[in-house]
């Protein structure tokens, strides 16, 4: 029986081949090298403190949540951020919602507005803005990459209907997104830049304490490609009727101050079990502007309590 004289490769032989093979160094690499992840610090504090610096370099990162509750002049801050540490870089911001106030953004958030390129996109498919992102990144210069939103792109097969037809699940953007994530999430690694992908929220149902569960539209490919997740909501505490300081700077609302405290009523809560209705216990309440606190367990549902605007806490009922 002959014997197999064929020298066969060793473990480092077989990483330097498909290195070379695909032109990528950090293909294959020894346990011990750990790539070192660099982050772009916004000084957002509620981003760079849970992120351990803030976005990390050549990822995918998505913004989700409720309408105004931030995402738009978040993503905004990280692009002027990206310019003070990139001055050789350019950003895009891809508006496909066309609603972005450039010179609100600007003057908030300190955008080098020569050094951005705004791009609102009209008569397009997803799938076309989609690749055309693609194609962006390819380009030697740009370095960061804003889209908002998700929800806004429009497939080509609904495009090309009349609006009366209804296209049920075929109609959404999943399939172009599990299309597109996977070669961005590539040429973001490979070039090392960032992408922010802005998506909404819609209310999937609720719990027992009659908080809303939320869903995101897309399809699961952002959700699984997205290195990093930003969840923004809001507290509402204000009613019709309700007065606040607002701030101007030359005419353009900047910021409000809310009352320390406020009044509301308790529109659903669990029924404390007997014995439990000290006010050491603590459960969860439905305000009557939705926002949900901890109350103690002796509240019920119809009682006004006084909530502290800064820390969310229960102080007392009337």
């Amino acid at each position: 029986m002959a014997k197999d004289t064929e020298k066969k490769l060793t473990m480092a032989d077989f990483a330097k081949r498909l290195n070379k093979e695909y032109n990528n160094n950090n293909l294959v690499i020894q346990s011990d090298v750990v790539p070192v992840y660099k982050r772009l610090t916004s000084g957002q504090m509620g981003i760079d403190y849970p992120l351990y610096g803030g976005l990390p370099y050549g990822r995918m990162a998505v913004f989700a949540g409720l309408e105004h509750s931030g995402k738009t002049t978040a993503a905004c801050a990280q692009l002027a951020a990206y310019q003070r540490e990139n001055p050789d870089k350019i950003c895009v911001y891809v508006d496909v919602e066309h609603s972005l106030d450039i010179q609100f953004q600007a003057m908030m958030n300190g955008i080098d507005l020569e050094r951005m390129y705004y791009i609102s996109p009209e008569g397009m498919s997803g799938e076309q803005i989609l690749e055309m992102i693609l194609e962006l990144e390819d380009t030697e210069d740009v370095g960061l990459i804003v889209l908002d939103s998700i929800p806004a792109l429009v497939p080509q097969n609904v495009m090309e209907n009349e609006f009366t037809k209804d296209l049920g699940l075929r109609g959404n953007m999943a399939k172009g997104l599990h299309k597109f994530c996977p070669t961005m999430c590539d040429k973001l690694s490979r070039n090392g830049n960032i992408m922010i992908m802005i998506n909404q929220v819609r209310v999937a149902g609720k719990t027992f304490t009659g908080a809303n569960i939320y869903s995101e539209p897309g399809g699961d490919a952002p959700r699984y490609y997205a290195s990093v997740k930003v969840r923004f909501g809001k507290r509402v505490f204000m009613k019709d009727g309700d007065e606040m300081e607002i701030q101007f700077y030359n005419g353009t609302p900047i910021n409000l101050t809310l009352p320390k405290n406020i009044w509301l009523a308790v529109t659903y809560t669990e029924t404390a079990v007997k014995g439990d209705t000290t006010s050491s216990v603590m459960k969860d309440a439905t305000l009557e502007t939705g926002v949900v606190v901890k109350v103690p367990a002796f509240i019920k549902e119809g009682d006004i309590v006084s909530v502290d605007t800064e820390t969310y806490e229960y102080r007392g009922r009337k």
